[in-house]
């Protein structure tokens, strides 16, 4: 990265992070740190922070040690707090996300996706009830009385109009 690069940092989610005792360059690790984590290593936030790449390795471990820097430390733990305080899935917020993706869709007349999202909206408030009927039974369980009876249910049931012819049986010739 050249030095004319500008890295663009996230808004801060805490505001430790606001401390007057914590420098912009101190700020600048946090929040790349945080929010970049499992994509850059502390080292690699260290270094886009503004920190010298020959000693980065160390800043970055520093920064992190609540014995060195005990502010920076607790910043950072405030800051993945916040983090996952603003992206935990609840009900009222998904329930809330699904209006507005409901409201742009009608908006924008994409009837589909509004139907769908007001639909989503209508389960996880416990409207809908998903009914799955598991059978474990098989035909090849069932009598041929059986067999004959179901089929004339359904042939009732569904107002079939058809004729059976009997099928016979073959014996087995070995």
């Amino acid at each position: 990265m050249t030095e004319l690069e500008e890295v663009k940092l996230p808004d801060a989610l805490s505001d430790l992070l606001f401390d007057k005792s914590i420098t912009p360059k101190q700020r600048k690790f946090i929040l790349l740190f945080v929010h970049s984590e499992g994509l850059k290593t502390a080292t690699q936030c260290a270094i886009e922070a503004g920190y010298a790449a020959g000693s980065a390795k160390t800043r970055a471990s520093e920064l992190q040690n609540p014995d060195r820097y005990p502010l920076v430390a607790k910043a950072i733990d405030a800051e993945r707090r916040a983090s996952v305080e603003r992206y935990k899935c609840s009900q009222e917020r998904s329930l809330s996300t699904l209006a507005r993706i409901r409201d742009q869709a009608s908006a924008a007349g994409n009837y589909n996706a509004a139907v769908a999202a007001e639909t989503r909206r209508g389960q996880i408030a416990g409207l809908y009830v998903d009914k799955k009927e598991i059978l474990t039974g098989t035909i090849d369980s069932m009598s041929r009385e059986e067999v004959e009876k179901k089929l004339q249910d359904l042939k009732e049931q569904y107002s079939i109009e058809t004729t059976f012819e009997e099928v016979k049986e073959l014996e087995n010739k070995s």
